[in-house]
């Protein structure tokens, strides 16, 4: 959809818009049985069976996932609840924060010395030389960058304390367009409820549960600079099976050969079109015999290609009863599949319907002598690398120039943006291609870039596209049928984030000097400073985090490369990222799911954090032997990378300047988790941290067991003993500025939940925040990989609802008493 509003009416601003606050009820879902899915009834009426095994999207509508969501608070705790001590003896916070050439009392300076060890294989950064990626290395030995630890420890502190979060990838969304069918009740219930919403919003009209998407040729107006589609003098355009396009395409001279996907060459693997080899047949000019059919059943098949020629062949007599028999095969396949579906009918309503549909092709096939067959002037469209594309597009291009739709100019700006261009495009639409000849048309002086960039649409010539049209004009566009469409007007992120927790609507809002939260006021910003201070608006920060370095060297690697995939999911899948609505209908075959398309009336499920995942297995398993570079077969989004082995030991340092005693227990407790003062068992830990590339893979896993050195100004000025006036701090010490930040927090967290009406926590950990993150920080109790799997495209097709931590945890316990987890 557009971006841009249909009329002149002014957007109101986000601010302005409703924003749905979800109830504790909603926030909170009730445990999930051992099964991991709620109770419902099914299609007959009858109440579900609980099952105990692992949680299966496709049965029980649940997602699994190796990530979990931590609940957004209404806002940040500010960074003057952990500074209260100073603040009150009179230091004023902005001194606090910018006064790094001196000693503010009440304070405490130091460093910790961190031992970071990875639980199973860690791959951070890389060294790209052609050969496999390694980890990063400094000075030949393996290292953990400081600016990753410092991430990891900024991120743990900002879940902790409900800290400030915004976007960092681009705020607009996409939709695929909404799909015509599915086999699948559910996915069908939620495109339709999709359609009406679009719809809603001044889209394309449509009757679900398919949307009204048509086809035609993109064209530019090179002297106006503007931009029109010319709709195909079809209804839609000709497909042709991609075994039929390759034997035919023997008949034009000078082509490479057409390749197929594994499941049309016979090994039933299934699997892509190779993207490689599409620019040699990209708009290729070619004749399509089609046949006139009109009859209830059996009309379709004037949208199909039963053979196709060189332009400017004529057919001949063997060409019309090639494409004959061609039809007459696809006939008897039809008839066959009724005659099944007939069998196989439960009901008489739908074996009656069965019956017709093969008495429909019984009789089609006594008349197929009598067939006429329509030669239409066409150009060949492939539209990219898809799982079990068996088909091709042909759009005739006999296209009346009278009849054209304006297109606006931000719609073509939104289509070539980074987020719109894919791989197969950016390969198979080079700078150079110029678009498909269209009939009735004059064409220009070719323009010296065809195409602004790799994969953008072509200034000369027609870009064979399907849209959507509304009143009159085009509203969407894309190169292929399943295109992907905007979500809405606005930034929808942002949007659905509580407005006092996004960094962004905070920072227009109120600018530099807001009340800092605790991460910003420990790291520092470049709008952390009131305006007005004579200092400008950043200050850096008070905590600096230093890379840590294993001490082995050649020990330290996998024995041999790992081929894998790091693929992100995406954000638009809502049903995994967005609050959901949890009832009945959540898990039933008719959810009612929250959309990106609710406009201003969702809210995002938290901050997202990876689990831990690594099965134990037993001494003579080799746990990564499926992903030797031997076993898996290159592809454009794989990667060999050589991590850091499991039990590997890296040494690092954090200093720090000014910080309270609640503001090193913060510190200090984002690098213990939930484990004892010290770190406790460094082999088999209570909770661990996730650093690297490869979380979705069980990657990163690591401990921390951190050593707090505090340093008395005075007693080191007056020796030169270099020891002089370095404390190591005990575990004792510890646990007391750890419970220093606690009780600051479980203070806070009291008085909002106070606000907003909800039960008050005894305790810091019982605060719903902080008890999902312990959760997903959980080494030694762990979710099993069954369970934190990542899903296929079959399952997210259905729309599974991503329990919340809690629920996750609770039904994998009951499960595990029973047995089946």
């Amino acid at each position: 959809m557009s971006d841009q509003p249909h009329s002149g009416v002014p957007r109101p601003s986000p601010a302005s818009m409703p924003r749905r606050r979800a109830s504790a009820a909603a926030r909170r879902p009730a445990p999930l049985p051992p099964g991991g899915r709620a109770r419902r009834r099914d299609e007959r009426g009858g109440a579900s069976p609980t099952s105990e095994a692992p949680p299966d999207p496709l049965r029980d509508h649940q997602a699994v996932a190796p990530y979990g969501l931590v609940p957004l608070p209404e806002r940040p705790m500010p960074a003057e609840r952990l500074q209260e001590p100073v603040l009150r003896e009179g230091t004023s916070q902005h001194r606090l924060l910018a006064a790094h050439d001196q000693r503010i009392p009440g304070t405490n300076t130091g460093w910790i010395d961190i031992t970071v060890r990875t639980l199973t294989p860690t791959f951070v950064g890389a060294t790209r030389d052609g050969a496999p990626e390694r980890s990063l290395t400094i000075d030949g030995r393996p290292a953990l960058p400081g600016a990753s630890l410092r991430g990891l420890i900024r991120n743990t502190m900002r879940v902790l304390t409900g800290g400030e979060t915004g976007p960092v990838n681009t705020p607009q969304l996409f939709f695929r367009a909404p799909a015509a069918s599915h086999s699948d009740r559910r996915a069908r219930h939620v495109m339709r409820r999709l359609h009406r919403q679009y719809r809603d919003r001044g889209g394309a009209p449509s009757t679900p549960p398919g949307t009204s998407v048509q086809a035609g040729f993109l064209r530019r107006d090179p002297a106006a600079g503007s931009w029109e589609i010319r709709p195909l003098p079809v209804e839609r355009p000709v497909q042709v099976r991609l075994a039929d396009l390759r034997e035919d395409l023997h008949r034009f001279p000078g082509l490479p050969e057409f390749e197929l996907p594994p499941h049309e060459s016979g090994d039933g693997a299934g699997g892509y079109v190779p993207a490689e080899f599409h620019g040699a047949f990209q708009y290729l000019p070619v004749v399509a015999l089609c046949p006139r059919v009109h009859g209830r059943t059996v009309a379709e098949t004037r949208f199909w290609a039963m053979a196709v020629l060189p332009p400017g062949e004529e057919p001949a007599f063997g060409h019309r009863e090639a494409a004959r028999d061609r039809l007459r095969e696809r006939w008897i396949r039809k008839r066959a599949g009724a005659e099944q579906a007939m069998r196989r009918a439960s009901g008489e309503r739908a074996r009656s319907a069965a019956r017709g549909r093969r008495n429909d092709y019984g009789r089609a096939l006594e008349g197929i002598e009598d067939v006429a067959f329509e030669a239409h002037e066409c150009v060949l469209v492939l539209t990219g690398a898809a799982g079990e594309r068996k088909n091709a597009y042909l759009f005739p291009t006999a296209t009346d120039p009278r009849r054209s739709l304006p297109v606006p100019a931000h719609l073509v700006h939104l289509v070539e943006s980074a987020d719109q261009i894919t791989r197969f495009q950016a390969r198979n639409f080079r700078s150079d291609l110029p678009g498909a000849a269209v009939a009735g048309a004059e064409e220009p002086d070719r323009p010296a870039a065809i195409r602004p960039r790799e994969g953008g649409l072509a200034r000369a010539g027609g870009e064979p596209v399907w849209y959507q049209q509304s009143e009159g004009r085009v509203v969407s566009f894309g190169r292929s049928g399943g295109y992907r469409v905007a979500v809405g007007e606005f930034d929808p992120i942002s949007r659905a984030v509580p407005e006092e927790v996004h960094t962004r609507a905070r920072a227009r809002a109120e600018g530099s000097g807001r009340p800092p939260d605790v991460p910003r006021a420990l790291f520092g910003d470049v709008d952390l400073l009131p305006p007005g201070s004579g200092s400008g608006s950043a200050a850096r920060g008070r905590v600096s985090v230093g890379s840590a370095v294993c001490d082995e060297t050649g020990d330290a690697w996998m024995e041999h490369p790992l081929r894998v995939e790091l693929l992100s999911p995406q954000r638009s899948c809502f049903a995994n990222y967005l609050l959901q609505p949890v009832s009945e209908a959540t898990w039933g075959q008719a959810p009612d799911l929250a959309t990106w398309s609710h406009e201003g009336d969702v809210r995002l499920g938290g901050y997202k954090v990876y689990l831990h995942r690594h099965d134990t297995l037993p001494a003579s398993a080799q746990r990564y032997a499926h992903l030797h570079p031997d076993r898996v077969t290159e592809g454009p989004t794989t990667r060999d990378v050589v991590p850091v082995r499991a039990g590997a030991a890296f040494h690092g340092r954090i200093t720090f300047a000014n910080l309270t005693d609640a503001e090193v227990g913060a510190l200090l407790q984002a690098l213990h988790l939930g484990n004892p003062a010290g770190g406790g068992d460094r082999h088999d830990p209570l909770y661990a941290h996730k650093l690297g590339l490869g979380k979705a893979l069980g990657f990163g896993s690591v401990h921390i067991a951190p050593a707090l050195y505090l340093l008395d100004p005075a007693e080191r000025a007056a020796s030169l003993d270099p020891g002089a006036g370095v404390a190591c701090v005990g575990d004792e010490g510890m646990q007391k500025l750890l419970d220093a930040f606690g009780e600051a927090l479980l203070t806070w967290e009291r008085e909002q939940s106070t606000r907003a009406g909800e039960p008050v926590p005894g305790d810091w950990r019982e605060v719903r925040r902080v008890e999902a993150l312990m959760l997903a920080a959980q080494w030694r109790h762990r979710l099993p990989e069954s369970w934190t799997r990542v899903m296929g495209l079959d399952e997210f097709a259905v729309y599974p609802v991503l329990p919340d931590l809690q629920s996750r945890f609770a039904a994998h316990a009951r499960a595990a008493e029973t047995g089946a987890g």
